[in-house]
């Protein structure tokens, strides 16, 4: 049987649309993916309004927000866009705490620069991120990501945790997803969740 995971995302963006709107959904997702600490803490008051409410296990009060690694090894002081969020929600009341407990042991392809076809499956993943076991296993744990498309390295990353904290409760939450390639989007502020699943073939489907 495969394997799955609850996500959660804020918003989402059309990576091809043409519309006004669609345009404007990948401008906010590259100052996602840029880090930037004013986009991403723009999102709070939506986070908080009862639109929201479908996100709140994903980051409860009662939850450690854990950061997705990079695609590469971090040097010091470099950017780490999931880092970033984790602290900034955090700061602003979600989540009991952040935890650093992945990180990235050697670099791979980024999947934002690969094609669809090319881009790293879970065990190109599973393979270059280590997982450190916590001392104090927190009971619910949610993976944060700046951006969800097929949901690969997040997927691995909770497999990952999965093995060292086998009785957590784990999710995915991301800042922004990616709507179908093609298509324009309605709006850009739109909660949502659904269910990442893994297959043997290393592949992932993200449904919805």
């Amino acid at each position: 049987m495969p394997s799955s995971y609850e996500y959660g995302t804020f918003a989402n963006y059309s990576p091809r649309g043409s519309s006004e709107l669609s345009v404007t959904s990948r401008k906010a997702c590259g100052a996602i993916k840029a880090g930037r600490v004013n986009v991403i803490a723009s999102a709070v008051p939506h986070l908080q309004d009862s639109k929201a409410d479908a996100l709140r296990p994903f980051l409860g009060p009662d939850v450690t927000l854990v950061p997705v690694p990079r695609s590469a090894p971090l040097p010091d002081g470099a950017l780490w866009p999931a880092k970033v969020i984790c602290d900034v929600l955090h700061e602003h009341g979600f989540g009991q705490d952040v935890q650093t407990y992945l990180k990235r042991t050697r670099a791979i392809p980024r999947s934002s620069n690969s094609p669809a076809a090319e881009r790293p499956l879970v065990p190109i993943h599973l393979e270059s991120i280590e997982a450190e076991r916590p001392f104090f296993v927190p009971n619910k744990i949610t993976i944060v990501d700046d951006v969800l498309t097929m949901g690969r390295t997040s997927f691995a990353c909770a497999e990952l945790l999965r093995a060292v904290c086998p009785h957590a409760e784990i999710r995915i939450f991301a800042m922004i997803r990616t709507q179908g390639l093609q298509d324009d989007i309605q709006k850009i502020v739109d909660p949502a969740t659904g269910t990442v699943i893994g297959y043997p073939s290393g592949k992932t489907h993200r449904d919805p």
